[in-house]
């Protein structure tokens, strides 16, 4: 009882720090903004505007904002034009007059009188305005539609997202308008407001939200630390790659041994990479399950991009509670697939290089090689959100790309120490990389199992096996009745370590499965399987389903909080692992069909092999994308599927770099430095799997241990 406390204590803890007290490592530069700030030249380049300068003065006007188009689809936004803006400069009269771009906010609160009249016969009130916009497309603006706007549950996917569509909620709901000006960059806009009349007078109230400036992007020491770490890169992988050509094709000479001068050849590593080959032992079918799995990732947050700039909110929320919404808003299952996956390799892999000795002679082994195999693609990536990411691109939307810039610059240790998902889980470095938090974390107690597992025995095996998803599943359970985790979604369920076991201790479950019988014949009858494994199928769409009804159908109010969402939180991850995992041992072991023909293409492996740097990366390239907007742009499915496949091409080529020149020459580095120091053990009488090695050893290693585990990282 007491362990069953200290696990809910542990796992209900948070820690929170204000990201305001990191001042110094915002994206743009603050003093500088304070520095231009002029009230008496201010004064005077809008007096020169408004008497000698009309043209002047409609090009501020031009680039300002207008009236939000689509105010009945739930748009309150408008951001005027901000390259314009920032590009208007004008020398005249010793002063020099450049535009800023700033936006604020305006709550249309109920004081607010601006009643006129279009017609004797029709006056045009504030009142009627609301309701006109309350009441349009069948009333969406409810509380049902208040708890699961913008995407519902995708609200907390996207830490980086989190106050742009909550922003955008309150608009739709609390009725804020945003909208763009640009003044003279000495100028506030409450000096050019209150010129051009006292607002305040008509019940008006206004905040600022925030302004940008032409060149406000300050030079940090991340930005050097990143220059000099990049091009050290840089220049050991050409030397590298100069030695091993020059070997290979001048001098005729074929490495026959491995040879540390040509660890980092680009030549050799990216050959390696993109090489198809079938080996046996593989467990082909994974190949598959991560890049579709990796995929359905990236288009899920494709959509949850859409929320930074879309304005046509009402549409977003009938889309997303109808049943044409399924493919995307089933997306956040796919984390528990690649749970799955890296506790079923965690198994497979260490029954065939050690024993519970050995295990625990090698425990520092065990761990390093798990830490060490991700850490120089994530530190690489951290480092670049931190730095130049703040420079690649600019636009009216660029301070959501620079909320993570600051979060980076602050946090970046906890990304490092995997602690993201106790400490600040709504404002992560990388958000997506909560996810390698917790699988850290379940390795780090998976030893507990895995002990028992290798001792030989299977009435032990089997014992330390079902214990071990058990109480995982009764403290998930618990954990969840007793906590409202509605309060909080994201942070008391999502990334909730408690939660996310049961499907890491079913994949130990099924690699065991996969292990012993892997020299043996596994013998079931054709008709038999074919109903296991469409049950499994059907069990796989009945959850996708099932939490559709619970997130966002009509039933979701109802369903929240109560019992039947609370089982439907505590059983349908451990049911959607089970099923999933009895597919990979049908594949595995022949009875597949053509679900394993397709899952085992050779089209699947390149991806399957960069699927951790796809998980590392491609939120980055989305956030960018969309935060590089300059207006608001109208949501269509069609739209984001397209924008899905540009992301995915830039994605998978950055990728591919990342995981040829950076991976595996440090995956060769760690690994024998690690064989150096780990400590000699007699073997398990299995056959090792060492023709998986590159086939499957994507992300951390180790066959692909759950998409190194690390793909799972990328579901979300």
């Amino acid at each position: 009882m007491k362990s069953l406390v200290l696990l809910l204590s542990i796992s209900y803890a948070t820690a929170w720090l204000d990201l305001k007290k990191f001042p110094n490592f915002y994206p743009f530069d603050r003093e500088l903004h304070k520095r231009v700030l002029n009230s008496e030249l201010c004064e005077k380049q809008l007096n020169y505007l408004r008497d000698n300068d009309g043209t002047l003065l409609l090009n501020f006007l031009d680039a300002g904002a207008r009236i939000p188009k689509g105010i009945f689809g739930g748009n309150f936004r408008d951001m005027g034009n901000y390259y314009q803006c920032l590009g208007i400069r004008k020398r005249v009269e010793n002063m020099d007059i450049e535009g800023k771009y700033c936006t604020i906010n305006i709550p249309l609160t109920p004081n607010i009188s601006f009643d006129t009249t279009i017609s004797p016969q029709n006056p045009l009130k504030r009142s009627t305005l609301m309701d006109l916009v309350t009441q349009n497309k069948h009333n969406y603006f409810n509380q049902s539609t208040i708890d699961q706007f913008s995407l519902g549950k995708y609200l907390s996917y996207a830490p980086y997202v989190t106050k742009s569509t909550r922003s955008a909620r309150d608009r739709a709901l609390n009725v804020v308008v945003q909208l763009a000006l640009c003044i003279p960059k000495a100028c506030t806009t409450r000096e050019v407001i209150n010129k051009v009349g006292n607002i305040t007078t008509l019940g008006i109230q206004y905040e600022d939200n925030l302004c940008r400036l032409p060149d406000d992007k300050h030079w940090v020491t991340a930005d050097y630390i990143a220059i000099v770490v990049f091009s050290a890169f840089g220049l050991i992988i050409f030397l590298s790659t100069t030695y091993d050509l020059h070997h290979l094709f001048y001098l005729k000479k074929d490495f026959m041994d491995e040879n540390i001068f040509r660890i980092f050849s680009a030549f050799t590593n990216l050959s390696m990479l993109l090489k198809l080959s079938n080996k046996p032992g593989s467990l082909q079918c994974l190949d598959g399950i991560r890049a579709i799995a990796i995929f359905w990732v990236v288009i899920g947050h494709a959509f949850v991009g859409n929320l930074i700039t879309a304005f046509n909110f009402l549409d977003i929320q009938e889309w997303q509670s109808s049943l044409r919404s399924m493919w995307i808003t089933g997306a956040p299952i796919t984390v528990d697939t690649f749970f799955m996956i890296s506790g079923l390799l965690l198994v497979y892999t260490s029954m065939a290089k050690y024993t519970s000795l050995g295990l625990l002679k090698n425990l520092h082994v065990f761990y390093l090689s798990r830490l060490l195999r991700m850490f120089p693609v994530l530190a690489l990536m951290v480092l670049f959100e931190a730095s130049l990411y703040n420079r690649i691109s600019d636009g009216a939307f660029w301070h959501v790309a620079g909320n993570g810039v600051h979060t980076c610059r602050a946090l970046w240790w906890s990304t490092l120490l995997h602690l993201q998902n106790f400490v600040n889980p709504l404002a992560e470095c990388l958000p997506v990389t909560w996810y390698l938090a917790i699988d850290v974390q379940l390795h780090v107690i998976s030893p507990l199992v895995l002990f028992w597992l290798l001792r030989g025995s299977k009435r032990t095996s089997w014992t330390a096996l079902i214990i071990g998803f058990l109480v995982s599943i009764a403290i998930a359970t618990t954990y969840i009745f007793l906590t409202d985790v509605h309060r909080n979604y994201f942070v008391y369920y999502y990334v909730n370590i408690l939660v996310r076991s049961p499907p890491f201790f079913m994949g130990m479950i099924v690699g065991y499965c996969l292990r012993i019988y892997r020299d043996r014949e596994f013998n079931m009858s054709t008709i038999l399987s074919a109903c296991m494994t469409t049950i499994s199928l059907v069990l796989l769409c009945l959850v996708i389903y099932v939490n559709f009804l619970k997130d966002y159908s009509a039933y979701s109010k109802d369903w929240t909080n109560s019992y039947v969402g609370n089982i439907i939180d505590s059983f349908t991850r451990s049911i959607w692992s089970a099923a999933l995992g009895w597919i990979i041992f049908m594949c595995v072991n022949g009875y597949g069909g053509p679900i394993n023909q397709f899952l085992s293409m050779d089209l699947w492996k390149i991806v399957s092999r960069i699927s951790y740097a796809m998980y590392i990366v491609h939120f980055s390239v989305i956030i960018a994308y969309f935060s590089s907007m300059v207006e608001n742009h109208y949501f269509t499915v069609g739209t984001t599927v397209f924008i899905f496949f540009s992301c995915s091409v830039v994605t998978v080529v950055v990728s591919i770099l990342l995981t040829g020149l950076i991976e595996i020459p440090f995956s060769i580095l760690f690994k024998n430095m690690l064989d150096k120091v780990s400590v000699k053990y007699e073997k398990p009488l299995v056959k090792p799997s060492g023709p998986v090695e590159i086939e499957n050893t994507n992300i951390n290693g180790n066959i692909n241990e759950g998409f190194i585990c690390e793909e799972t990282k990328t579901n979300l």
